[in-house]
């Protein structure tokens, strides 16, 4: 909540809710006054209608009529509610409920102490609307109560107050909504790219159905971006893989020709000294294009078919059988360290072995004498850990996203034998078992750490860096 609380979304939902608010409050702010208004002018038209009555009655019927009438009302006054006052010329009490009247005609309201009266006034009663008429000589004053038109104003205050604080909410609420859904939208976006950038080009951003969104938009630019990225870059495999494959057969047959002609027995020693060295040429060649054509086929996920529960200790002891006299021979120093006998994963048992050994083989061509090479499976967090790490020259931070990149080498390996494949095989058959690699120092040298999720059908493989693994790195 906290990370939604500062993204963009939810200041902007904020801003419009407190914009919302404002113009909520200033609707039902007038709201308020105009109804205020409207009741007070309703109450004076009353009083207006009631003297006109009484005028008209006084010319059809007399003042004693009137004052009949008038006393009538003493019945039915709730609460106080209606004053009235008929007096003389010499202001003398004709008739009424009450003594005497405080007012100057000037107005119409005048407080609950300009009222005199043997009867108090009931206590909520804070004052007085005023309407006079004259009645031949005299007059008639009528007034009503502020009470009941006081009581409707909190009634209507406590009705707006509580509306706006609803709408308030109810704007409030919509905004994290529609802000939480712009945020997921944005990090589904976000997650997409991201994985884009790591070489998962198959990923798209989930459509929502909304096509007159313009996120939804946005989206669709996106993916169709990302596709035709991802045709550009399976078109240059697919061309890689057409040369590699076309290729292989006349080198293979050039091989073939090399060594009826190492047969020969008229041979001078410096042809045959050409003769091997060409042999060894087109052997380079012919492991490239093999290489390649293998890439290929992981990468069209071919073999993704044979997965199934793979040992991984055993795979680690042929491989340490294989590289420690390599290692001896070399001055380097090949440690194994295989703590969980029991771990399992799910996927191809060749091609483990193969990104295994082109990580391990990696170091150790690339590693000067004395480098100490461990290799380790472990559990840690209910999951299986293979790491190998070495002490190595390394690999530089701005490097390495780049040697997963076929025929990639560092400039100081361009001495070294290697195609600069070894990894981008690896890179290869990382994403076919749905594996991430990465990078990282290991304080001297570079290390890689191979992360195999419990209960995971697939594989994940993270690579910290290695101070030389592979021969497309070093």
């Amino acid at each position: 909540m906290s990370r939604f609380l500062r993204s963009t979304s939810a200041r902007l939902s904020l801003r419009f809710a407190l914009l919302y608010a404002i113009i909520t409050a200033l609707v039902l702010g007038l709201s308020y006054h105009y109804a205020d208004r409207e009741i007070s002018d309703w109450v004076s038209d009353q009083l207006a209608e009631d003297a006109a009555g009484f005028a008209s009655l006084y010319e059809s019927e007399g003042l004693d009529a009137v004052r009949a009438k008038l006393s009538g009302f003493a019945g039915f006054n709730f609460e106080d509610y209606r004053v009235y006052l008929l007096q003389d010329p010499e202001g003398k009490v004709l008739a009424g409920n009450v003594d005497a009247i405080d007012w100057q005609g000037s107005g119409s309201y005048v407080p609950v102490n300009a009222i005199h009266a043997e009867k108090p006034r009931y206590e909520d009663v804070t004052g007085y609307l005023l309407h006079s008429v004259q009645l031949g000589p005299n007059r008639l004053t009528l007034g009503t109560s502020t009470y009941f038109l006081e009581e409707l104003r909190e009634v209507l205050g406590r009705g707006f107050v509580a509306g706006f604080i609803l709408l308030l909410l109810a704007g409030l609420l919509a905004g994290i909504i529609v802000g939480r859904r712009t945020e997921r939208r944005l990090t589904q976006i976000s997650a997409t790219l991201k994985s884009v950038a790591l070489g998962q080009l198959d990923r798209r951003i989930p459509a929502t159905g909304s096509d007159g969104d313009d996120l939804a938009r946005m989206a669709d630019e996106i993916n169709r971006t990302i596709a035709q990225l991802q045709n550009m870059v399976e078109s240059q495999k697919q061309i890689s893989a057409d040369i590699a494959h076309d290729l292989r057969t006349p080198m293979q047959r050039m091989r073939q020709r090399l060594d009826v002609l190492l047969n020969a027995h008229d041979l001078t020693p410096e042809i045959r000294t050409d003769a091997e060295q060409a042999v060894e040429i087109a052997d380079d060649l012919i492991e490239t294009f093999h290489a390649l054509l293998r890439i290929a086929q992981i990468e069209a996920g071919q073999q993704s078919a044979r997965f199934a529960a793979t040992s991984l200790a055993p795979i680690l002891t042929r491989i340490e059988d294989a590289y420690s006299p390599v290692a001896e021979e070399n001055g380097q120093t090949l440690v194994f360290d295989i703590e969980d006998q029991d771990a399992t994963v799910q996927g191809d048992q060749q091609l483990l072995t193969q990104m295994v050994a082109n990580l391990v083989e990696n170091a150790l061509r690339h590693s000067p004498s004395g480098t100490r090479i461990e290799v380790a499976l472990t559990r840690a967090d209910g999951s299986v850990l293979l790491e190998v790490s070495d002490n190595g020259p390394g690999i530089p931070a701005e490097e390495r996203d780049k040697v997963f990149r076929r025929f990639y080498r560092l400039e100081k390996s361009r001495t070294t034998p290697g195609n600069g494949l070894g990894l981008s095989m690896v890179r290869a058959i990382a994403d076919l078992h749905g594996a991430a690699i990465t990078l990282k120092d290991n304080s001297t040298g570079l290390r890689v750490l191979v992360r195999f999720p419990a209960g995971s059908t697939s594989v994940i493989f993270r690579a910290p860096a290695q101070a030389g693994m592979s021969d497309s790195v070093r």
